[in-house]
């Protein structure tokens, strides 16, 4: 094998060790455990970097931007977010709009109402210009995925209504390969009805979401799911949060 055949091989096999990382540390995060996940992520960017490729270098960037929003770290979120656009014109659509999404995501821990509009006015104009491209590595960003994220954006900053106006948008537009973040998208449906008073409709919404989460056992999800019954008991509305909660112990346990 000739030193330039050896050289990409290398690459190939280091970006093949770096996607393992990265799923794996997808999969303890999905499963609570963001220490173990940041790890990961560590270990897939380093990997990543020796590769050479600039799309993964960016998506796992944004991995470990959307980590630290679950540990409910902005600064960090709006930090990693940035990195990974740092070459925005090398990047696909999806890549630029799955990262700008964790931008938004980070102005909304943070309280920042305006700038977190700007960066998902920005992630939902990305998205809905990218071409089908099965082999891009952030495909699933859709423009209804950012409806998704700009919701869960809208909760953390006291809007339960225009959550609720968002999600019922992305609903109607999903596509069915993606399971698992209907669940959850479900599940901040939840949360948005909890929100804006409507008990009824946020545990009928609960359910369906617990339907898919008993499947996926979603930590993600399921803290969702505790959100809803906790805005349910503190609106009042007691027996729906009790039900709720005991659903989801029986379910998920």
């Amino acid at each position: 094998m000739s030193l330039p055949e050896a050289a990409r091989t290398h690459a190939s096999l280091r970006y093949v060790a770096a996607r393992f990382a990265e799923f794996t540390g997808w999969l303890h995060q999905d499963a609570g455990d963001l220490r173990a996940a940041m790890q990961w992520s560590n270990n897939a960017l380093d990997l990543a970097q020796e590769s050479g490729d600039a799309h993964l270098v960016s998506y796992i960037l944004m991995r470990k931007s959307n980590i630290a929003s679950d540990a409910r770290k902005p600064a960090l979120v709006v930090a990693f977010g940035r990195a990974a656009l740092q070459s925005p014109g090398s990047l696909t659509p999806r890549l630029r709009a799955v990262a700008l999404r964790q931008e938004a995501h980070g102005y909304a821990l943070g309280g920042n109402h305006d700038a977190c509009a700007r960066a998902l006015d920005h992630a939902f104009q990305e998205a809905a210009d990218a071409p089908d491209d099965d082999a891009d590595i952030a495909r699933y960003c859709t423009p209804s995925y950012v409806e998704m994220e700009a919701a869960h954006c809208w909760v953390e900053l006291g809007k339960p209504d225009r959550a609720l106006t968002t999600l019922q948008q992305a609903l109607a537009d999903w596509q069915p390969d993606f399971r698992r973040d209907l669940g959850l998208c479900l599940a901040r449906l939840a949360v948005a009805y909890a929100g804006i008073g409507q008990p009824d409709d946020a545990l009928t919404v609960a359910q369906h979401s617990l339907v898919i989460a008993s499947k996926t056992r979603s930590h993600r999800t399921a803290r969702q799911l505790h959100r809803a019954s906790k805005l349910l008991a503190t609106a009042g509305a007691h027996d729906h949060a009790q039900h709720l909660r005991h659903t989801l112990r029986t379910t998920l346990r």
